[in-house]
Order: structure tokens, then C-alpha cells, then sequence
């Protein structure tokens, strides 16, 4: 079973007989100080602890200790071979003896000067997870994590909105889904397909047909949850970037462009991530297809784009934030709930608040959240409103004048821990063109018509009978 990490801090009533007579004191930013920890990597003998220090500590667990008899950064590690196996450099220093790194959890410190200057605890660390300090506190990854930097391009392309008729004709197709139970879009006779091989509810049955039609690959991984992403590249060099599972019949996005170098990008991810294939034991329940009766809007644009893979880098949590005038998101839910104390998500969108008018759109069966998000908007006098509609599949941020559309769901699934995809459109036209597809959605065009139309019926309908009424006198 996938496990969240956990992180906890103990005061002094949780230190051992050792330390109760040291002094905690705060640490300064250029201090001595932890800056990683794995307690359990994927080789059990290369456990390792980063640490600064400006002169000579003492690392100590509580029952075994480390002497850094010099300042700088180091390495120290329960094997130098095996972590040299593993990391491709030798570390600074070895630990033995009583010294050592609990998986189940424990806490360890840095002391200088008799005292400790900076300390770091953890309960149940997952195999290969790696927690490292950042200028907000402490943050996690695991050990096969990739560090993909996102790929910017100028290019020509399209946005297209569903429910929508859409079909992908090539010579060659490459793509990329979470699921996968209806290949009517694909017109494409080379086509190599990757799916997640641990959907929730079970792999769709309907996905054996197309296993057997096509080459496809199923992917499962100890470290990302799912294998959540919607792409496609077809004949080299052809992207498309979507909030759906290729079918076209909800509230989505679909973002279509040339691009050598994204292209690139993409199959360098999924030609990495081929380490995880897997063989799927059982598929579960199929699921319906579902096919759109027309065509959905479109909008051409020549702008640059920006394409990022989760977890590699997250640019959702600064854009958000950053919105000074306008921020629009529609999402199927969100999920402020994130690692330990932190809210990200939810701090981002309060900050917007304050200086922009923030809207957020969120599925019908999101009245929890919405009324969270009413609630709070009232205590704290914040520029929020939310609705919700039917329907809805398609994950958009439009802050200013950037959008984003992208497969991952806001909330911690989506935004730290599975394999997504996501495209920054830097372009006021399409932030424009999606503003305006949100308020169609939002009611603001759509209920305004709505509502004139029912008051002219009901204005009508009391003239004719008034007028019936007069003629009977």
C-alpha cells in the first residue's frame, strides 16, 4: 500500500536523558544544519544524512554520534561502496556503531558548542523517500525521481474546448494516458501506447481490446502514485496536451502544437519511465465510451508555451499566486489537504484573493469545498466565489493573462505525487478566449440569456392571459 511521508518535530520532552541538558536554540539561515535525510533508501546499506556545518559538531542521534571535524558540506553515509553504487560519488564521512537511521522513525541533531543548533524527525519512511530542507521548511522526494527542467517553444497551435469530435490521423502516434477505453479518435496504424497499470478501481477491461490492437506498455511505480498524464505525439513531432482520457464528452481541454524540441522532451520522460512497466494481473469492470454529437470551440494562437512534467516541477502553486487581476480556476474538485502542517494550494489561492478577482468552478458534488471556500471568503473578506456545474473533467488556470491546462488534479495526488503534464500558454488571447469559455460556464453569458429568456416567457404568458381575461369581461 502507497504511504504519505510523514514528518514530526518533538520538543525537548521527547529528547533522551543525553540532550535534556542541551539548550535548543534557533537556527540561523547561514547556521549549521540538516539539509537531507534518507533513513530508508532503495539500497539499505546507502542511508545518508547532508548536513552544513560552519565548524566542527557532533551529529547525533540520541544514542550514537558523528564527529565532523571540519566546516563545510558533507556526506554521511553507513557504507561508503554502496553508496557509491548508488549515488556515483563517495561520501565524506561513515557512521557505525550505535549510530543510526530508523525507518519506523526517529529524530537526530546537530550539536555545536553543546548545544543543538538544528534537529529533524520522521515517522514510517517509505523505501527510497529522500527529505530535504528548502527555504520553507522540509520537503520530500523519492529516489528514483526524475528532475526534468520544463522546455519552453514559440509555437503555432490550437486550443480546442470539449465535449468535442476529435480524432488524431498520423503516420506514427505516440501516447500517454492514466486510462484508455475507447480508441475510436486514433486513425493511425504505428501506434505505441503507455497507460498506468494501477488505475483506481482496477485496470478497465475495455483496455484489453486495446492492448491487443496496439503496443502498449503498463507502467507501475512504488514512488508515483499513478501515471496520470494525457499526451500524445504523432509523427515526431505533433504535441497534444489534455485534460482527458480520450474521450470528449465533458467539460475539457485539448491543446494541439508542433514542436521538435517538446516533442523531444516528452518521449526523453516516457522512455525513462519504461523502468516501470509491469504486467497487469487483472482487469477490472469496463467502462462506458461515450461520443461527442459536434465539434467544440477552437481557438488558434501563436504564443510560447511552456510544458512541465509533476513531480519534477509544479509551477501551479506560484501562478496562482501570483494573479494580480484575475484568476480563474475550473477544476472536477480540489483538495486543500497537502504533507504535514502545509497549504500550499489553499495559501496560494488567499493570496490571490486579496489583490485579484478569484472565481473557481468545481463539480457538482463539490458542495463541501465550495461552501468552505464561501465561508472563508466571508470570514476573511476575500475576492472569492465558486460555483459548481455538471459535467466537469477539465483542470484550467487562467492568472492574468497566463493559462495552464493540464491533467493533474488540484490536490496532493496531482500536484506532488503522480506523473502529470501541463502546458503554461503564455498569451492574453488565449487567457481571453478561456476566460470566456469559463464564464459560459460560470453563467455569466449563458444564465443571463437563460434568465431572459424564462422572464420573457413569464411576461408573455401574463399578457396573453390578461388579455384573455379582458376579453371575457
Amino acid at each position: 500500500m502507497f504511504k504519505l511521508p510523514f514528518i514530526v518535530k518533538l520538543n525537548c520532552a521527547g529528547v533522551t536523558s543525553l540532550l535534556l541538558v542541551l539548550l535548543l536554540v534557533a537556527t540561523p539561515a547561514e547556521a549549521s544544519r540538516l539539509l537531507e535525510v534518507c533513513p530508508n533508501p532503495l539500497n539499505a546499506k546507502a542511508e545518508f544524512v547532508k548536513v552544513y556545518v560552519d565548524s566542527n559538531c557532533t551529529l547525533s542521534d540520541g544514542e550514537g554520534n558523528v564527529t565532523l571535524n571540519r566546516s563545510g558540506t558533507f556526506y554521511v553515509a553507513k557504507n561508503r561502496t554502496d553508496f557509491f553504487k548508488s549515488f556515483g560519488f563517495y561520501p565524506d564521512y561513515e557512521f557505525g556503531g550505535r549510530f543510526g537511521l530508523s525507518n519506523r522513525g526517529e529524530e537526530i541533531y546537530v550539536i555545536q558548542n553543546g548545544k543543538i543548533v538544528d534537529s529533524f524527525g520522521w515517522k514510517n519512511a517509505d523505501k527510497g523517500l529522500v527529505y530535504y530542507r528548502t527555504q520553507n521548511g522540509w520537503d520530500f522526494k523519492y529516489q528514483d525521481w526524475t528532475n526534468f527542467s520544463p522546455v519552453e517553444d514559440r509555437v503555432s497551435g490550437i486550443v480546442i474546448v470539449s465535449p468535442t469530435k476529435y480524432k488524431i490521423k498520423a503516420e506514427s502516434l505516440v501516447l500517454a494516458s492514466y486510462t484508455l477505453t475507447d480508441n475510436s479518435f486514433i486513425d493511425c496504424d504505428n501506434v505505441t501506447i503507455f497507460l498506468d497499470g494501477n488505475p483506481v478501481g482496477g485496470v478497465p477491461m475495455n483496455e484489453m481490446i486495446v492492448a491487443k490492437r496496439y503496443n502498449v506498455t503498463f507502467l507501475k511505480s512504488s514512488s508515483y502514485r499513478h501515471f496520470h498524464w494525457k499526451f500524445a505525439i504523432a509523427d515526431g513531432d505533433k504535441v497534444v496536451i489534455t485534460t482527458e482520457n480520450w474521450k470528449w464528452n465533458k467539460r475539457g481541454y485539448i491543446v494541439e502544437f508542433e514542436s521538435d524540441k517538446i516533442a523531444n522532451f516528452l518521449k526523453s520522460v516516457l522512455n525513462h519511465d519504461k523502468i516501470y512497466a509491469t504486467e497487469v494481473g487483472e482487469f477490472g469492470k469496463p467502462k462506458r465510451s461515450f461520443k461527442a454529437l459536434k465539434n467544440g470551440d477552437e481557438f488558434k494562437f501563436n504564443s510560447r508555451v511552456e510544458v512541465f512534467v509533476l513531480p519534477d516541477c509544479n509551477p501551479i502553486f506560484k501562478m496562482i499566486s501570483s494573479a494580480k487581476r484575475r484568476l480563474l480556476i475550473q477544476a472536477p474538485y480540489i483538495d486543500f489537504d497537502w504533507f504535514w502542517k502545509d497549504k500550499p494550494l489553499l495559501d496560494a489561492v488567499i493570496n490571490a484573493s486579496k489583490h485579484a478577482d478569484v472565481r473557481i468552478i468545481l463539480s457538482s458534488n463539490e458542495i463541501a469545498t465550495k461552501r468552505f471556500l464561501e465561508d472563508l471568503a466571508e470570514v476573511e473578506n476575500l475576492n472569492l466565489r465558486v460555483r459548481t456545474m455538471d459535467n466537469l473533467h477539465g483542470k484550467m488556470i487562467v492568472a492574468d493573462d497566463v493559462a495552464v491546462i493540464t491533467s493533474a488534479n488540484l490536490n496532493k495526488y496531482g500536484l506532488k505525487l503522480n506523473r502529470e503534464v501541463g502546458v503554461v500558454i503564455y498569451d492574453k488571447k488565449v487567457a481571453d478566449f478561456l476566460a470566456e469559455k469559463f464564464d459560459e460556464d460560470w453563467g455569466t453569458k449563458r444564465g443571463e440569456n437563460y434568465y431572459l429568456i424564462a422572464t420573457m416567457i413569464v411576461l408573455t404568458t401574463a399578457l396573453i392571459l390578461t388579455h384573455a381575461f379582458v376579453r371575457r369581461r
